[in-house]
């Protein structure tokens, strides 16, 4: 049920005004703050992510393929779960490595599906 009586209208209707005027007072502080606070940063130095408290990442080293799926041409470092082409296989026959032995087409498949070459 809504109220009706003009003296409660006339609060809501202030109330209203006192909630805006509160809603800008704060929006206000809070630009007037995040200002202080970037100037203090610069001031002293302080980065982003000293301020989180989280350090920069190392970046991690590439990894060179050390497993190469002669048909499909896809890499493997021999890191992390084996994929697909190679689970149960000799990984031998997929070195990339160019000092490895190499394997025909004719080979790879044969490995990969367990077909004679």
């Amino acid at each position: 049920m809504a109220y009706t009586t003009p003296e409660i209208t006339e609060l809501l209707a202030k109330q209203d005004a006192l909630n805006k005027q509160l809603a800008e007072a704060k929006e206000r502080e809070t630009r007037q703050v995040l200002i202080e606070i970037v100037q203090k940063m610069r001031q002293y130095g302080i980065s982003l992510e000293e301020l989180s408290g989280s350090k920069p990442k190392a970046q991690e080293p590439v990894r060179e393929a050390k497993y190469r799926d002669p048909i499909g041409g896809a890499t493997w470092s021999g890191r992390g779960r084996a994929p697909q082409w190679i689970v149960g296989k000799n990984r031998d026959d997929f070195l990339a490595d160019t000092r490895a032995t190499k394997t025909t087409k004719a080979a790879a498949q044969a490995a990969l599906f367990g077909d004679e070459a």
